[in-house]
């Protein structure tokens, strides 16, 4: 009896010593397998999102090695260059111009506006001088150096936003550079008799495409003050940036009807360096541009109305950052940028949304654009070539 029982053990399926190692070989086969193709799905992910952004980043350092190489031709000459003197955020437009007029004549000094202009100018007797702003320079100052026979001229800021205050002091200078075309004839009706566009630039030692910090990471990007056009805008896409990977980051956001909708989203109140917006940038997918708007009494003092008609400073830094610029249209970009192939512009929020939603689908085309953006900046759009036209005329 024990011995049949025993043979009939035996002969039962799936109990046998011999049984168990092939059910858990078989069962190790299938995890080795799922794991195998779970590590070619990464791959293959990885290869598919990371060779384009690989191809795209030497790309990016090619071009930027080629600007490095180019030579700047140093004039003789010795330059006395007026700050601001106002700090944020105008330092970094005084840092720019500092850094390239050192490498582009053989002296420069330097000196605030609280300065003893006249006295330095005296001593030092430099060919020309030049201020940027001009708002808190005593014109006083500027009438002296020009009777010491030293050529004057300033590169304004913020036109046409306060042509009260500008068009009260532009008069005083041999030469005025404004960013603004319709400001133009307005210097040349007061009386200028040397008026010339020349918009602001690129500083590619800080707004440059670099390795993204994950963390700054995010798909919509907006740095900016909340002006009341902005808030405006802003409330009517709440809903669907709500929805998104968005950083909002500036001043006065707090004013937005929707901003339950977007508070988890906004760094509010604190003002950001170049370099952390500059990382930023890089870290970005979409960045939006909308510039200020002219008539707002709230803030400008424009009582003339002259219009907006040229691109902010920041249309040629987030060009050079390495990130899809979204714009809306002033009437001078075509001038800077080609719309469709080296920026992307929009006309309402909706249409906004629409190009957010289109080229966040398609990263080849945006990576496209971007890179012939950066082209043209790097070309065109940087404070060589912003100050060799200044100095051409101012020493002409």
């Amino acid at each position: 009896m024990r011995r049949a029982l025993s043979a009939r053990r035996k002969a039962m399926p799936g109990k046998s010593k011999r049984a168990r190692p092939l059910h858990r070989t078989r069962r190790i086969a299938r995890i080795r397998a799922m794991v195998r193709s779970a590590q070619e799905r990464g791959f293959s992910d990885g290869y598919r999102n990371g060779h384009p952004a690989g191809h795209h980043r030497g790309w990016c350092d090619a071009l930027l090695a080629w600007h490095a190489a180019q030579t700047q031709p140093v004039r003789d000459v010795h330059l006395l260059y007026v700050t601001t003197g106002m700090g944020v955020p105008y330092a970094p437009i005084d840092d720019a111009v500092v850094a390239t007029l050192s490498r582009m004549v053989t002296r420069l000094t330097v000196c605030r506006p609280t300065d003893n202009i006249p006295e330095v100018a005296e001593r030092e007797r430099p060919h020309a001088m030049i201020v940027l702003n001009g708002m808190n320079m005593d014109t006083a100052k500027v009438e002296k150096v020009k009777k010491l026979g030293i050529r004057t001229a300033v590169w304004m800021t913020d036109d046409p936003y306060y042509s009260d205050v500008t068009g009260l002091f532009a008069v005083h200078y041999d030469h005025v550079f404004t960013l603004e075309l319709s400001c133009v004839p307005f210097y040349r009706e007061l009386g200028c008799a040397s008026v010339h566009y020349l918009p602001f630039a690129n500083d590619f030692r800080i707004f440059r495409p670099h390795t993204p910090d994950p963390a700054k990471g995010v798909d919509i990007l907006f740095i900016g003050s909340g002006y009341w056009n902005r808030i405006r805008f802003f409330d009517r896409i709440a809903p669907y940036l709500a929805t998104k990977n968005v950083l909002i980051a500036g001043w006065w956001w707090d004013r937005l009807a929707n901003f339950h909708l977007l508070a988890g989203k906004i760094r509010l109140g604190q003002w950001m360096t170049p370099a952390e917006t500059a990382d930023h940038y890089a870290a970005a997918k979409i960045v939006i541009n909308l510039h200020r708007a002219p008539d707002d009494d709230s803030y400008n003092r424009n009582a003339r109305r002259l219009p907006a008609l040229s691109v902010n400073p920041r249309t040629f830094e987030i060009a050079g950052s390495g990130a899809l610029q979204l714009t809306d249209v002033r009437m001078d970009l075509q001038t800077h940028y080609v719309p469709g192939k080296e920026i992307v512009t929009y006309e309402s929020p909706d249409d906004l949304i629409g190009k957010i939603e289109y080229y966040l689908a398609r990263e080849d085309e945006r990576l496209t654009i971007v890179r012939n953006g950066l082209k043209r900046t790097l070309r065109q759009h940087t404070y060589e070539k912003r100050l060799d036209t200044l100095l051409h005329v101012l020493l002409a």
